[in-house]
């Protein structure tokens, strides 16, 4: 799916993420993690990866050859490698941390492996899930 990066597309941009994740077979708990993640994410990309220009968020959804569950995310905007930012202070106490960043340590927390790349004048982030699914009969 490639839609405008624009606050009114999220929840499309979610729609279509998360039926594809439910159909996966993953527990709720992982479901509704990952359905956040993917969130957080895409409200990154429509917040600041155009500023002062349009731009589009490509989303593509599915099983990969090695049986991972996979979610792409591309976009045309500014180069921006959001596994290159340093882990955000969970320890300090709420105060003296710095604002920013959770929804990036939450992304990595909950999925199994996180990849980006610059390629053809696009930031594509992969995020693959190898956890445990229902079997499928």
């Amino acid at each position: 799916m490639e839609l405008p990066a624009e606050t009114a597309n999220l929840p499309r941009l979610l729609e279509f993420a998360g039926e594809r994740i439910r159909t996966e077979g993953f527990d709720e708990e992982t479901a509704v993690k990952l359905e956040l993640a993917v969130e957080e994410i895409l409200a990154n990309i429509i917040s600041y990866a155009y500023p002062g220009k349009k731009g589009a968020i490509e989303l593509t959804v599915g099983e990969n050859d090695m049986r991972g569950f996979v979610i792409e995310i591309g976009d045309s905007g500014i180069p921006f490698d959001p596994l290159s930012v340093p882990e955000a202070d969970t320890r300090s106490p709420l105060e003296e941390r710095k604002i920013g960043g959770l929804g990036i340590f939450f992304m990595r927390k909950v999925v199994d492996v996180a990849y980006y790349r610059y390629e053809n004048g696009k930031n594509i982030l992969t995020l693959t899930m190898y956890r445990l699914r229902s079997p499928r009969f």
